[in-house]
């Protein structure tokens, strides 16, 4: 029984196994039919910049445009208080001439 099970093992190890061409069509149309689909790839709209994106860029972008705004409330601020009530800031008093001698409507309400 030995030498038989040795024969039928050495002629099966001399002659491999191919499978059929329809088991091999059968078997990709089964493993092509569970593939996921490929999605198709959309192409994103072009988005142009809006107004404020383009203002900004005529200035020469963010940067440029806070030194603008910190320029503008600084001159804004230095045009509407009296160099006077900065007096403070400095430690020193100024003499300053007045230009406006009735500017005090600008700081008072009604």
């Amino acid at each position: 029984m030995q030498d038989d099970l040795d024969d039928l093992l050495a002629h099966a190890a001399r002659r491999p196994a191919v499978p059929s061409e329809a088991l091999m069509n059968r078997v990709m149309a089964d493993a092509l039919a569970l593939q996921p689909a490929v999605p198709t790839p959309r192409q994103a709209p072009v988005r142009r910049p809006g107004v404020l994106a383009r203002l900004g860029a005529l200035f020469g972008g963010p940067p440029a445009l806070a030194g603008l705004g910190t320029a503008a409330v600084f001159g804004l601020a230095l045009g509407y208080l009296n160099p006077t009530t900065f007096d403070y800031l400095t430690g020193a008093s100024a003499d300053t001439a007045e230009f406006f001698p009735e500017a005090d409507f600008l700081t008072t309400e009604g």
